[in-house]
């Protein structure tokens, strides 16, 4: 059986009712992915300058420099209660099924992310999916964000594996790109467009199609 490692953010969990949050902290959800984006860029500029800190602290840090640009009164505490609620996601509608077919065939299932470790386990456990995985593991202990190679090696290390015998699954094709990179094998779930210039190793439109690769791989 396989060793199955999933992103969380968007690949388990919704980040649809993030829209009504920033509806009402900045009087459109328009600007959630904005916001998301910059918090992307903002991990990939801490790892190349070396200044590691955590995903959520990057998250606010983001978070008011978009209210600035974008005129808006938001201050610190308004940005952590904002970021907060990330911790309250539900899981996509496929999810459960999935982990649940998954484990039943024997899969070994784990998690890594960039969140915080505190950060993760609340929202597993608020999405009820916190018993599906064998280990749930962040990015904290290498200091260093997704898609750096440093994160899949030690989730591969953690898990007793080879890089090559783990199976990384995420929404992002940067996590999957990154993934790749680092020796392991990778599926992409095509809850948004492929925009990098190298096909994804394997894809799936949502997590039920995954049993059906993991057997094809």
């Amino acid at each position: 059986m396989s060793l199955v490692v999933f992103d969380v953010n968007e690949t388990l969990l919704d980040l649809s009712p993030m829209k009504r949050v920033f509806e009402e902290a900045f009087g459109t959800a328009d600007l959630l992915g904005e916001w998301f984006a910059r918090l992307l860029h903002g991990s990939l500029v801490a790892n190349h300058l070396d200044r590691y800190r955590p995903f959520s602290e990057i998250a606010v840090e983001q978070l008011l420099g978009l209210a600035r640009r974008r005129e808006v009164d938001l201050g610190p505490v308004e940005g952590r209660e904002v970021v907060s609620h990330m911790r309250n996601l539900p899981p996509h509608p496929d999810v459960v099924p999935a982990l649940e077919a998954l484990s039943r065939a024997g899969h070994r299932l784990a998690t890594l992310t960039n969140n915080p470790q505190e950060a993760l386990d609340a929202q597993l456990a608020n999405a009820g999916i916190a018993g599906f995985f064998e280990a749930t593991l962040t990015v904290e202990p290498v200091a260093k964000f997704k898609p750096a190679p440093e994160p899949y090696l030690y989730a591969a290390r953690t898990l007793g594996a080879e890089p090559g015998s783990m199976w990384m699954v995420a929404a992002h094709d940067w996590d999957v790109a990154g993934a790749v990179a680092a020796g392991a094998r990778a599926v992409f779930v095509a809850r948004g467009p492929w925009t990098l210039p190298d096909p994804p190793p394997a894809v799936v439109d949502d997590l039920t199609g995954l049993p059906e690769v993991l057997v094809d791989g």
